[in-house]
């Protein structure tokens, strides 16, 4: 009897077995994937989001350390990209988050385009984006851009690590990483004036789907075009093709300004 039953139950019992080391590994991926959070603690709320109306006031966050005359530099490139957009450009200062805030939703990734074992920490989008919409409605701006130093990964497709930048347009925010777009990042030689113009484009170029619309250009100068690299973001210019220019030029006659 006992070795009849051991025909029939041992081949059952390393069935589930293998099923609970396979649903334990499942799981392990999908702590990595969320890091110390829950989902949920990253969904956006944005309980008084309105139709945006332009010209609107723009502001402006640093997650980071950035020299102090950065402000002004970005603010000239964005006023002559978008003149007359902006009734005015808010430098709303430097935050810090807390250890709570700064652990949520972060994973660890190996560094992009690095042969290297070494892994680093990422941080979603939407915890950034909760941040500029609390401020954005605070300060009753009609769109907020965050600059940080930290790495990013986006909050819609946690397969897109290590962002340049990403715009969200429903909630009228969005934000820069400067990590990649620094020559040390490659191991290469510190270039502090060829990282702003990087930075500065990325933002013209987040800030412009937020005016714009969610489409990237396909002019290969066009600061609207879409860059997967360094190096395509250093051929492209920093100012808007003809093309974006028009539709630009529309958005303004739609809101008759």
């Amino acid at each position: 009897m006992t070795v009849t039953l051991n025909i029939f139950v041992m081949p059952k019992l390393q069935k589930y077995m293998k099923k609970i080391r396979r649903y334990k590994e499942k799981l392990k991926e999908l702590i990595i994937r969320i890091g110390i959070s829950y989902p949920i603690e990253l969904e956006l709320i944005d309980e008084t989001l309105t139709k945006l109306i332009l010209p609107c006031h723009l502001g402006i966050m640093f997650f980071g350390d950035f020299d102090v005359s950065f402000f002004k530099k970005i603010s000239i490139n964005l006023n002559q990209i978008f003149d007359s957009f902006f009734f005015d450009i808010r430098n709303l200062g430097s935050f810090n988050f807390s250890i709570k805030q700064f652990y949520k939703g972060v994973k660890k990734e190996f560094r992009e385009l690095k042969k290297t074992s070494t892994k680093i920490k990422i941080h979603p989008t939407n915890k950034f984006y909760q941040i500029l919409i609390n401020r954005r409605r605070e300060e009753n701006l009609g769109m907020i851009l965050a600059i940080t130093d930290l790495p990013i990964f986006s909050s819609t497709n946690n397969n897109i690590l290590f962002l340049f930048g990403e715009a969200n347009l429903k909630h009228r925010c969005c934000i820069v990483s400067s990590l990649i777009l620094k020559e040390v990042f490659y191991n290469r030689q510190a270039n502090r004036v060829l990282v702003e113009k990087r930075i500065i484009k990325e933002i013209i170029h987040e800030v412009g789907h937020l005016v714009l619309g969610p489409d990237h250009c396909d002019n290969l100068s066009c600061v609207m075009r879409f860059s997967k690299n360094i190096e395509e973001i250093d051929q492209k210019k920093k100012e808007l093709c003809k093309k974006c220019k028009i539709k630009l030029n529309k958005i303004k006659d739609d809101f008759n300004f």
